[in-house]
């Protein structure tokens, strides 16, 4: 205090503390208002009864700042925390639904990426399947042994990316994804195409990470093995002999793919049905341990450069008994040589036919090792010794007038355009082929008609009952309104009609593509009536007694014509499809 304060008496010290507090107070509220409405910081003195203002961005701040900022410091971190612990637990439950997989709805994976299949395997190859191996950590039940009775053999050699393009519509349509949605079933119901069995013709790299990556996939996604065959394909088909001139042997070179691809498709099916493929594999290859399945009943196969459609594998299950109990039938194929988009119109239209299509096929256990009646009739006997299996197939001492179901529509689609063994000879004929879009259940239809007397008597009313017409240009004209039929006596005639109606034009071992009888069927414009181009015996009005029976009957190839009443000449003079060309199909 100064002397002037310690002059002063006790009252005089009470009267002025009196005042000086009514001065601050009120001078503090003053401070209070200016600030609320100027944003500038006031101060009192209640020494010298004065105010001192100080800008709020002053160097020395004040008590009440330094609160406010740590407040919302505080306020910021504890937002953070909430914020980083609700993207935690968010991040729990996703991965919870990916290991556990939701089991009640279909199965949604992520496709295995290939960066660029046609360069040499690499690290990252290696890496990429290892990543797939690790986000598949939950392992879907395996299907039990007795449900895999009939397995997909894919055949493949070189184009990986090819592979994996028809391995991954396998795994899309495939009939387990359907199992795993219905539990009560999953243990009683057959898995057909189980297991996939790969059979990988020379030892490519790339192909070989395309198997092991859905190796992974199906095992552990599907609950369906996967196996892998290595074929070596022999050294008399890849080195020139030395008993044979440079000449010829460049001069044989076209026919060198299909007798690989021939020799390639008899051991590969051979190993399937012998149980081989089974008791060689090694179990180390697989992510854990896959039991046994039992031998073989059936076998599907399909070529590495084949799409199939949704139903293929319901198609293939529903006629399955039908091709092991019915002993005039010689495979089920999913393809229609004729099914063009503006010639096909009904997907659960299915007929018989004297014609082996292939692409995409299903053979039985009796066909391949010979039935009990007929064991000298087996296919493994001697299988396609000159090469082109599917034409070997097609000749009359091997088919034995044994038929072919077929789709109206296509199940399967032909893709492939390089590295085939016809070099893409093919391509644009069966590129214009369409692929069915419409999901059949073909369990629940009723294919009782599809036996070969019913399917016989059918099928011959309604050709018989047809408006013969003489010329093609008369048949396109008259198939609005009613079915039509034309007569045709020779491959000239044939090919000239198979022209102008935009179908498949050749034959092999007398029988055109598709063929009934001698009978083909065009649905001309998609409508609801048939163009059926006809052998003349069909015109003289009596169905003969061996219509659509000719299964096991000894006719070859003149004799069938001579039945049929055409002839096999063509213009110059030459049996028409008497020498193979070799096509793929």
């Amino acid at each position: 205090y100064s002397h002037r304060h310690l002059s002063l008496s006790r009252e005089q010290h009470l009267h002025r503390h009196r005042i000086g507090n009514r001065q601050y107070r009120s001078s503090f509220i003053s401070m209070i208002r200016r600030r609320e409405s100027t944003g500038i910081m006031y101060l009192p003195s209640v020494g010298n009864g004065l105010d001192r203002r100080r800008r709020s961005g002053s160097h020395v701040p004040s008590n009440i700042s330094n609160h406010q900022s740590s407040v919302f410091i505080f306020r910021l971190v504890m937002i953070t925390i909430i914020f980083l612990c609700l993207l935690w637990f968010y991040s729990i439950i996703q991965l919870a639904k990916t290991i556990g997989g939701n089991r009640g709805g279909s199965v949604v994976v992520t496709r295995p990426q290939f960066d660029n299949l046609r360069i040499s395997r690499t690290w990252w190859i290696r890496e990429r399947i290892k990543k797939i191996q690790t986000r598949l950590q939950h392992a879907t039940p395996l299907l039990d042994p007795s449900q895999m009775d009939s397995p997909l053999l894919i055949i493949t050699c070189e184009r990986a990316e090819y592979l994996e393009r028809t391995l991954w519509k396998v795994f899309e349509c495939h009939p387990a994804q359907h199992l795993q949605m219905t539990p009560g079933k999953f243990r009683d119901e057959r898995a057909i195409g189980s297991p996939i069995i790969v059979s990988q013709d020379g030892g490519n790299q790339e192909v070989e990470a395309v198997i092991e990556a859905y190796r992974t996939l199906f095992e552990k996604e599907l609950g369906v093995p996967l196996y892998r065959m290595g074929h070596i394909p022999p050294k008399s088909l890849l080195e020139k002999p030395e008993d044979i001139d440079q000449w010829e042997w460049e001069d044989h070179a076209w026919e060198r793919p299909y007798k690989l691809l021939a020799v390639h498709y008899g051991w590969a099916i051979e190993q399937i049905f012998s149980g081989e493929v089974y008791t060689n594999d090694n179990q180390m290859d697989h992510n854990r341990k896959i039991p046994q399945p039992p031998m073989a009943k059936r076998v599907i196969i399909l070529e590495e450069d084949i799409e199939i459609a949704r139903d293929f594998f319901s198609y293939m299950n529903a006629t399955a008994d039908l091709l092991d109990t019915d002993s005039t039938l010689f495979a089920v194929s999913a393809f229609n040589d004729n099914g063009k988009e503006q010639l096909v119109a009904d997907p659960t239209r299915l007929l018989r036919s004297d014609f082996f299509p292939g692409l995409g096929w299903m053979m039985s256990r009796h066909v391949w090792d010979g039935p009990l009646h007929h064991p000298h009739a087996g296919l493994k006997r001697e299988w396609a010794p000159g090469g082109f299996w599917d034409d070997w197939i097609r000749e009359p001492n091997i088919r034995r007038g044994r038929q072919v179901i077929r789709p109206e529509i296509s199940r399967t689609f032909h893709f492939g355009n390089v590295k085939g063994a016809s070099s893409g000879e093919q391509t644009l004929k069966l590129s214009k082929i369409r692929l069915d879009s419409v999901d059949v259940d073909w369990d629940k239809l009723n294919l009782s008609y599809l036996e070969p007397s019913k399917f016989a008597e059918n099928y011959w009313n309604r050709v018989s009952r047809a408006r013969l017409v003489r010329s093609i240009e008369e048949a396109k004209s008259f198939v609005a309104h009613s079915d039509v039929k034309v007569t045709y006596s020779d491959w000239n005639q044939f090919k000239y009609t198979a022209q102008s109606l935009g179908i498949a034009e050749d034959e092999k071992a007398g029988v055109p593509r598709t063929a009934y009888e001698g009978i083909v069927e065009v649905r001309y414009g998609g409508g609801d009536f048939f163009i059926f181009l006809i052998p003349p015996y069909v015109d003289e009005g009596f169905k003969p007694a061996d219509f659509g029976q000719k299964a096991w009957m000894k006719i070859d190839k003149e004799t069938l014509l001579k039945n049929f009443g055409v002839s096999e000449k063509n213009d110059d003079g030459f049996l028409f499809g008497s020498d193979i060309t070799g096509s793929e199909n």
